[in-house]
């Protein structure tokens, strides 16, 4: 057997989650009835229009746009950047990595909050940095101050969530803005702002104009959360155009395919609908919420599309195994802590009938 570097070899394969017909199957019931709310995946299908136009997008034989051209102009546009502040991967999870790479080596450092996306980890040890996990503050938020003290000589890239994914808390703006002014230039700061859309806080603004201005800032969006893309893989990331330029000397080419691009570009231009998903979302968070406090249940104010919550004890694989006993699928985190995504209203309301079964 090949011989693996020894921080590849330390993880575990990265698991998105059984698909439903796959459970369906073992527990013997029509996967019509059970409700997947583990992925923090829209509820919604695709935007008005995203159908017509991977159907239309016949020409398959040739490869896709690798500049994403179409694409770029039309965001630059509705973000008010130039093309070349936007660069376009495969989903912003590639994206993480290729900056990882493209900054990272043995004997540097990657410096994210803890609990985050597990993706920060597994991109630090693909580009042979190591991984420094500081723990979130005690309102689970990212402590801006301890992951400032974090950072040494050997730090070359500082992964920010924001809103945070599993806990859904934000820093403001203005916190953010002073944390990356604080920052050495020759230290990368990537702000993942994957869960943006789904934000109503006032005091929240994401990072646009300073990734545009300060070479080392570039944040991360997605095509998989609100705009129901999640199936096609695709994600951008907005950025210095000299930062960037760089930055895609470290990607493989053409990985966004040709309807994955199509399906984007037919996404945009509809604010209306936009803000339908985030006025049902923030009712239906708001249900979930209120009938987790109800149940005296332990919860975290979030401001996206799923809740971190705690069940009693330390074992959330058994009240996860608990509930899809129920058709209800759920995130089992560490302890007793729980992800639920915010699905639509009777999707949400099988999640508080499987809560309450279980409880008893």
């Amino acid at each position: 057997m090949p011989i693996l570097r020894p921080e590849i070899d330390a993880l575990s394969a990265y698991e998105v989650g059984r698909p439903i017909d796959d459970v369906a199957r073992q527990y013997g019931v029509d996967p019509a009835t059970l409700v997947k709310l583990t992925a923090n995946e829209s509820p919604f299908g695709p935007f008005p229009g995203v159908a017509e136009a991977i159907a239309a997008e016949t020409s398959l034989n040739r490869y896709p746009d690798n500049q994403a051209w179409d694409l770029g102009h039309r965001l630059a546009g509705e973000l008010g950047v130039a093309p070349e502040n936007l660069l376009f991967g495969n989903g912003s999870t590639a994206l993480i990595a290729d900056l990882a790479s493209a900054v990272g080596g043995p004997g540097t450092k990657l410096v994210y909050p803890w609990p985050s996306f597990i993706m920060y980890r597994y991109a630090a040890a693909w580009a042979g940095m190591e991984a420094v996990e500081v723990p979130l503050d005690a309102g689970f938020r990212m402590d801006l101050d301890a992951m400032a003290d974090a950072i040494d000589d050997r730090t070359r890239m500082v992964m920010l969530c924001n809103p945070n994914n599993p806990t859904g808390t934000i820093r403001s703006g203005d916190e953010l803005e002073a944390f990356i002014r604080s920052v050495p230039g020759s230290v990368l700061v990537v702000v993942d702002e994957a869960y943006a859309e789904f934000v109503e806080d006032p005091s929240y603004r994401m990072m646009t104009d300073e990734a545009v201005r300060m070479p080392n800032v570039v944040t991360l969006h997605t095509f998989s959360k609100i705009y129901s893309l999640a199936g096609l893989r695709i994600g951008y990331a907005v950025g210095h155009a000299d930062t960037l330029r760089s930055v895609r000397k470290a990607q493989q080419p053409l990985t966004v395919n040709r309807i994955a691009q199509a399906a984007a570009l037919a996404s945009l231009g509809q604010p209306d609908e936009l803000r339908r998903r985030v006025e049902v979302n923030s009712a239906g968070r708001h249900y979930v919420s209120g009938a987790l406090a109800e149940r005296g249940l332990r919860f975290v104010p979030s401001h996206t599309n799923f809740v971190f919550f705690e069940m009693p004890g330390d074992d959330s694989r058994a009240w996860a195994d608990a509930m899809l006993r129920h058709g209800v699928l759920v995130r089992p985190m560490s302890g007793g802590w729980m992800r639920v995504t915010i699905g639509l209203e009777e999707e949400n309301r099988r999640f508080v009938e499987a809560l309450d079964a279980v409880l008893g």
